[in-house]
């Protein structure tokens, strides 16, 4: 169906338009903006595995902040400094990026005047020196405290015309701890409860691991963070999210697009809530269709064809572990460690389970764990679970179409 407008988005952030779920998530957002509103802020970190949602629910908040969206009967207007981490940031580089953003954010508001930024001046200072990629902890420091300096300063200089400062960062679990984000965020807090310009929300998003990695990083800066930690999206909104699209693509396509009861059902079903793979699905369904009507035919084939479903979830998460073993024989391991889904499980259970001799088994788990493919517990010799639940869920999606198509 390439001559029509296809709804779903695997490749991007959800339009709030085609956004379900995460009610509770939201609300407790909106309620850190509203403290903020009113200086006393409150602090958030999404977590999640990769596919659950994170990256759009970061999209809808900072349209709510912007005052772009209104969510629950609430309307912000924050400036937003949002940017996305990187695994090669380092303290210095998220100052450096940080600063820029706030530049680039604040010389868009009119309200604030010609604002002159003080972490800009230091930082073209230190590049033009040359020291940019090897700074020294004194100019690392004189960068962090300039930064700080303007927080405070585009605080007092908006006035009432803006709620606070959102600063939002994805990927936050990115840089290494000894990126010491955590120690940034501390030391960002404190120094504005200092000032008395409380008017700074901090919102992270990342893997589970963010946990750890700011934990790292300083110990008690954990505590400054509520934890949201996204689940996989209920049946009722898994379907909501499919007729959301279908409406939005009726309204832009000249023939109407309906599904059929059974192919909605599978969707969602085979989905298990993760919201990327519930857009994949939905847009390789919709995309196979022929008769302007999505059937269950239409889905089961699509997950198999060439550059399909299973092929985009495959090359984009999981293809690299899923496919390194050597041999049927270690995939079957890994069949038998899926039906646990991400619980540990025993060398003598995976030898039952899965029929396999004892030293195929242990050659297995031998070639699975060098590769990180797949986890075992340290406080319990002798017990393994694959390194994340969307790993498992998607092994179990491809056995069951597999199951539904024979």
């Amino acid at each position: 169906m390439g001559d029509k407008y296809n709804p779903f988005r695997p490749d991007k952030a959800a339009p709030p338009g085609m956004f379900a779920g995460r009610v509770d998530e939201i609300e407790y957002i909106q309620g850190c903006l509203r403290q903020t509103q009113n200086g006393n802020p409150k602090h958030f970190a999404i977590t999640g595995e990769r596919g659950i949602g994170k990256s759009s629910l970061v999209h809808l908040e900072q349209l709510s902040a912007r005052g772009k969206i209104t969510l629950n009967k609430q309307r912000f207007n924050f400036i937003v400094v949002s940017l996305k981490l990187r695994k090669d940031d380092d303290f210095y580089t998220i100052v450096e990026r940080v600063a820029k953003e706030l530049k680039r954010e604040t010389s868009k508001m009119s309200q604030l005047g010609s604002l002159v930024l003080s972490s800009i001046a230091v930082l073209s200072r230190l590049e033009i020196a040359g020291v940019r990629i090897h700074p020294s902890t004194s100019q690392v420091d004189e960068a962090f405290s300039a930064l700080i300096d303007d927080f405070e300063l585009a605080i007092l200089r908006m006035g009432d015309a803006f709620d606070g400062i959102l600063l939002l960062l994805d990927e936050a679990d990115a840089p290494p701890a000894t990126a010491n984000l955590g120690l940034f965020c501390k030391l960002l807090t404190e120094e504005m409860t200092s000032r008395q310009c409380e008017k700074v929300c901090i919102g992270l998003a990342g893997l589970p691991n963010l946990s750890s990695r700011l934990r790292e990083s300083h110990e008690s800066s954990l505590r400054l963070f509520h934890i949201l930690n996204l689940k996989p999206l209920e049946p009722n909104e898994r379907s909501q999210v499919l007729r959301m699209g279908l409406e939005d693509a009726n309204k832009k396509n000249t023939s109407p697009v309906t599904i059929a009861p059974d192919a909605e059902d599978l969707i969602g079903s085979f989905s298990e809530g993760y919201p990327h793979f519930l857009q994949e699905f939905a847009y390789c369904a919709f995309e196979h269709d022929s008769d302007n009507n999505i059937d269950k035919s239409d889905f089961l084939s699509s997950l198999f064809t060439e550059n399909g479903a299973f092929d985009q979830l495959g090359a984009k998460y999981f293809d690299k572990a899923y496919n390194t073993p050597a041999s049927d024989d270690y995939r079957k391991v890994l069949h038998v460690m899926a039906d646990g889904v991400d619980v540990w499980i025993s060398r003598s259970d995976i030898i039952a389970k899965s029929k396999l001799k004892g030293t195929t088994v242990d050659n297995a788990i031998r070639a699975l764990k060098a590769k990180d493919i797949i986890v075992s517990d340290e406080s319990r010799p002798g017990r393994y679970r694959l390194p994340t639940l969307s790993f498992a869920t998607w092994i179990n999606i491809q056995k069951r179409a597999e199951a539904e198509t024979v």
